[in-house]
């Protein structure tokens, strides 16, 4: 089947590719340096070795010199490797003033396309009879993101020259995360220590500040990664208080997202992945995507700044015995897996060590606390800038 966004065609360069995995669903993002009309997409179904394809073709498009550079070249192709949630690879290949974009699937889907804002093209592709994954962002999100609107202030109007960084307040709604030795839910501390961090952000740093929740809510941990791709974020942190069977367990630490990982980081990643089914984390893929883009050093360069400062801030308080620092360590969180952009997941203290429970519910602490993260994104971006 065949579909035709009429109109005329005029020069453009095909810009950007982004890509959101979902339930039998994913879309495609195209963004272009001008309006593309006349574009025609078919689809065919898998025969004699070659794969199900959903194809679009740009007329009187070129391929950006940087979007050519990011990824492997076979002749006049280039090939963007996905691996993930049924769809294998996208490819792009330059046909002498054209473009074609080529969504490479296991099995047939739908494919429909719209377009979004003046210069992007949505891909949605879906297996027959799927209902639409409500985790990935829309064309209107998309719209927000490329008009350079924040999803948390959209219409206020936001410099697209600004960083963008997403605070994510881990649990919330119907999943209250974990429980202190007098009750204290950890969904409400990392909802307070989120407010505090994404305050002392605005206010000494000149970036725009996303939260995935500013409420009691429960977001899907798909959706809060969805989010930061939306708009591009620099930076993703999400932020939670740690938990253990026992009450010995105290201290902080910052993880990003690796395949090392000891028996005390995968506890953790086991419980904050609680909600999510294992068939659902599409992992090895994207973790050989992000270490081949060097995002896992930069990950972990900045989880190192905001577990130093955080502890620093801390133990200038309250002093060196009563705030641990257990450094930074590596595990698979979801909610990490599907950023594409150096995100790390901040654990604040213990809530069922009764003296960190204590401390994460006093303002002092969390204000403390926030000043660190806060002085680490700072560092972080400092070195970005100077070239580190």
């Amino acid at each position: 089947m065949i579909w035709l966004l009429a109109g005329l065609a005029q020069a453009a360069d095909l810009e950007q590719v982004r890509i959101f995995i979902g339930d039998d669903h994913a879309r495609v993002l195209l963004l272009t340096d001008a309006p593309v009309n006349g574009a025609s997409a078919r689809t065919t179904p898998a025969k004699n070795g070659v794969p199900a394809r959903g194809t679009v073709l740009l007329p009187e498009t070129t391929l950006d010199n940087a979007l050519m550079q990011a990824y492997a070249r076979d002749g006049d192709r280039f090939t963007i490797p996905v691996g993930d949630g049924g769809v294998e690879r996208v490819v792009l290949a330059d046909l002498e003033g054209n473009v074609q974009v080529g969504v490479e699937m296991t099995a047939s889907r739908e494919l429909t396309v719209t377009p979004v804002g003046s210069s992007g093209l949505l891909l949605d592709l879906k297996a027959p009879g799927a209902i639409p994954d409500s985790s990935l962002p829309d064309a209107e999100m998309l719209e927000a993101w490329i008009d350079g609107v924040s999803l948390a202030r959209k219409g206020e109007g936001v410099s697209k020259e600004r960083r963008i960084v997403v605070i994510d307040a881990g649990h919330g709604g119907h999943d209250p995360g974990a429980s202190g030795c007098t009750g204290t839910h950890e969904a409400d501390i990392a909802l307070q220590l989120s407010k505090k961090v994404a305050k002392e952000l605005e206010k000494r740093l000149d970036v725009e500040v996303v939260l995935t929740r500013d409420t009691d809510v429960f977001i899907p941990l798909g959706d809060r990664a969805a989010i930061a791709n939306a708009v591009d974020a620099d930076l993703f942190v999400s932020i939670h208080a740690n938990a253990a069977p026992g009450p010995t367990a105290w201290g902080i630490t910052t993880f990003y997202m690796d395949t090392a990982s000891d028996s005390g980081a995968a506890r953790v990643a086991r419980r904050e992945n609680a909600l999510v089914a294992e068939s659902e984390m599409p992992m090895d893929a994207l973790i050989a995507e992000l270490s081949v883009a060097g995002t896992n050093r930069l990950s972990g360069d900045l989880a190192a700044l905001v577990q130093t400062n955080v502890i620093t801030e801390l133990q200038g308080v309250y002093g060196e015995e009563q705030i641990r620092d257990l450094g930074v360590q590596t595990a698979l969180f979801y909610v990490l897996v599907s950023t594409r952009m150096p995100a790390i997941l901040y654990e604040a203290s213990f809530l069922t060590h009764p003296e960190d429970e204590m401390r994460l519910r006093q303002p002092l602490f969390q204000e403390m606390s926030a000043t660190g993260i806060v002085d680490g994104i700072e560092a972080y971006f400092q070195a970005q800038d100077q070239g580190g």
